[in-house]
């Protein structure tokens, strides 16, 4: 069944629930105080009993009770002066009776006699039941009783009757107008209710079912989901979930694209970059078995190039190893409170002894121990890829300057290492930190770097909770700045 049938058959249920629960409330408290469900008949009658009398009723009870106990005598005889009472009553709509036992001695003219004698009421000395209704020839009356004995003893009796709007005859006349009429009335609520809730619930329920039904086929960028802005909040607020869905799933499918895009990158540049020294590597080797070295001296030149094709091989392996672990964070951190300014110093002094022709200036070598959390192995591994890069594109032509400032700005320490390099045009400053992207376009290894170094500078420092920011200047050098959080105790931030 649709939503559109469920809500329509839910208004119509309600409506019928609404109305069987007022009738069972007031049959409820109707035999509650009465003792008895009454039938519609006796309900008019039990209302118009508890009415007030009008002026005229007033008027006419007490006056004609009045002669009733001082001469009833008078209301036997058709004088003159009872005829022009009667009257004067009469003609403001009421209607008069005088019996004598059960005779009928006096009745006005709309009344009919034969319908009284069947429906009068009973004689009551005591006048406790004065009023009441009854039925005459189909039309009711609401009356006022008065009971008396005549001066021969014999009871009489004077009802005041006051015509009132039948209700079984008003339906007969105009039940079937006001049943088409509440019929009509419902249809048009009923309808309004249901285009109402069709524009503010089906239509964009509608919408939201088109939108599922292609983002199914896959069609995530061309489909538009329409915003009404008659909606109901909970409809608006399903609205907006399924638009952040589908933006989410066109964000994870550029993604998937990208990541599919570097896969084959990955791919092509493995292979090219392992491929090169191997290629190397296997022509020198069979140079030495074809006998093409056949001096001492080229043996010893051929097997130096294979040595250290070698090595190169087994730093780019090393360095691809390394960033795939931290790619799958794999990798394993063991943080250490550690003296930057100190750590610093010795990695320099120790990396000098490889590289002598590098020069070292510490612009804060004296200033106070500044501390962070960090793991020695990796964060050594960051400045050695550094110091590296720093040699590999220096100029040929001049002595390289690294020049290193430690500082302190609020939670976090400040790092720089800036060279006197080539430097990097500001065209490339944006991929530097992409993995197997090198500043030099050939892909060869005339400069030594594996396009990783940077990458896994980034990774590691982010693994510490930090961040790698770069500045440069084509022939006047490069500027790294690392940021990584102050120790500061208990309240330093755990990111491991």
């Amino acid at each position: 069944m649709t939503i559109k049938k469920r809500f329509l058959i839910s208004y119509i249920g309600g409506i019928l629930i609404a109305w069987l629960s007022l009738f069972a409330i007031i049959c409820v408290v109707l035999y509650v105080t009465t003792g008895t469900i009454p039938t519609p008949n006796v309900l008019y009658r039990t209302l118009t009993q508890q009415r007030s009398l009008s002026k005229e009723e007033e008027e006419a009870y007490i006056s004609l009770r009045n002669i009733a106990k001082k001469d009833p005598e008078q209301l036997i005889n058709p004088t003159q002066q009872r005829n022009d009472l009667l009257q004067r009553f009469e003609e403001k709509s009421l209607g008069i009776v005088i019996r004598r036992e059960q005779e009928i001695l006096y009745y006005s003219e709309e009344l009919v006699e034969k319908s009284l004698k069947v429906h009068f009421p009973d004689f009551d000395k005591d006048n406790l039941e004065t009023r009441g209704t009854m039925d005459n020839a189909g039309r009711m009356y609401r009356y006022v009783k008065f009971d008396f004995y005549y001066n021969d003893l014999v009871p009489g009796s004077i009802l005041i009757l006051k015509k009132e709007s039948n209700f079984f005859e008003f339906m007969t006349k105009w039940g079937a107008v006001v049943i088409v009429g509440i019929l009509f009335i419902s249809g048009l609520g009923l309808f309004f209710l249901n285009h109402l809730q069709k524009k503010t619930i089906i239509i964009p329920l509608e919408n939201l079912g088109e939108g599922m039904e292609q983002i199914r086929e896959g069609q995530l960028a061309n489909y538009t989901l329409e915003k009404n802005s008659k909606s109901v909040v909970e409809v608006k607020q399903l609205a907006e979930a399924f638009e952040k869905m589908q933006k989410r799933l066109v964000e994870s499918k550029m993604e998937q694209k990208k990541l599919e895009q570097n896969r084959k990158e990955l791919v092509a540049n493995i292979s090219h970059d392992l491929k090169t020294p191997i290629t190397s590597i296997i022509g020198y080797v069979e140079g030495l078995i074809d006998g093409v070295a056949d001096t001492t001296e080229k043996r010893q030149k051929y097997l130096k190039i294979i040595h250290s094709k070698s090595l190169s091989l087994d730093y780019l392996v090393e360095e691809l190893f390394l960033y795939s672990k931290l790619d799958a964070e794999a990798l394993t951190f063991n943080f250490e409170k550690i003296d930057v300014n100190n750590f610093l110093v010795h990695l320099t002094e120790e990396f000098q002894l490889g590289k002598p022709q590098v020069n070292f200036n510490f612009a804060t070598k004296h200033i106070p121990a500044i501390y962070t959390l960090a793991d020695r192995i990796h964060l050594n591994r960051v400045f050695n890829n550094l110091f590296e890069n720093s040699l590999n594109y220096g100029k040929k032509q001049k002595a390289l300057s690294i020049e290193i400032a430690v500082s302190e700005i609020e939670e976090w320490v400040f790092i720089t290492v800036k060279d006197n390099g080539q430097g990097i045009a500001e065209t490339e400053l944006p991929f530097v930190f992409d993995r197997f992207y090198r500043v030099e376009k050939s892909r060869t290894n005339i400069t030594g770097g594996s396009g990783l170094g940077l990458p896994i500078v980034k990774q590691i420092i982010e693994r510490h909770g930090g961040k790698v920011m770069i500045e440069s200047i084509v022939n006047e050098g490069t500027k790294v700045t690392i940021l990584l959080r102050k120790y500061e105790g208990e309240a330093f931030y755990d990111y491991s």
